[in-house]
């Protein structure tokens, strides 16, 4: 089974004062959808990270035009603190935030998920007897 979180399938990375930010994909019920994950960078690696997740149905309160300041910036000292940046430090706590905004269309962009672990269960050909034409597809898990 695929895990809720893998950062090894990325659509894009971008870095920026010790930070990294990673275009992938988190399951919900099910479900995979785009997210903006922020982890340290030089803890990339780290199987004890724990990942700062931007969703897609949360990204609005980064947005300059119709987003929500105070929710943004409580939810910046809060993954400041995460990241291990100073988050008592405000230019910490906006830098981040300003990061995050800056790349929310790149989080808007991200195509839906293909997941290329299913295995394959049948082969199927199938013939239509009158104009002999043959139609040939897989059944995934």
């Amino acid at each position: 089974m695929t895990p809720d979180l893998d950062l090894s399938r990325r659509v894009w990375t971008f870095r920026r004062d010790g930070v990294t930010a990673i275009g992938t994909w988190l399951r919900v019920e099910g479900r995979f959808r785009p997210c903006m994950v922020l982890i340290p960078a030089d803890r990339e690696y780290d199987d004890r990270l724990t990942p700062c997740v931007v969703t897609m149905d949360r990204a609005w309160i980064w947005s300059e035009e119709v987003g929500d300041p105070a929710e943004a910036a409580r939810t910046a000292y809060q993954f400041a603190a995460c990241l291990g940046l100073n988050e008592h430090n405000p230019r910490t706590v906006i830098r981040l935030a300003m990061f995050i905004a800056d790349h929310l269309g790149d989080l808007l962009s991200i195509p839906p998920y293909q997941n290329n672990d299913v295995e394959t269960v049948a082969e199927i050909t199938m013939v239509d007897t009158k104009t002999g034409r043959t139609i040939e597809t897989e059944l995934k898990e």
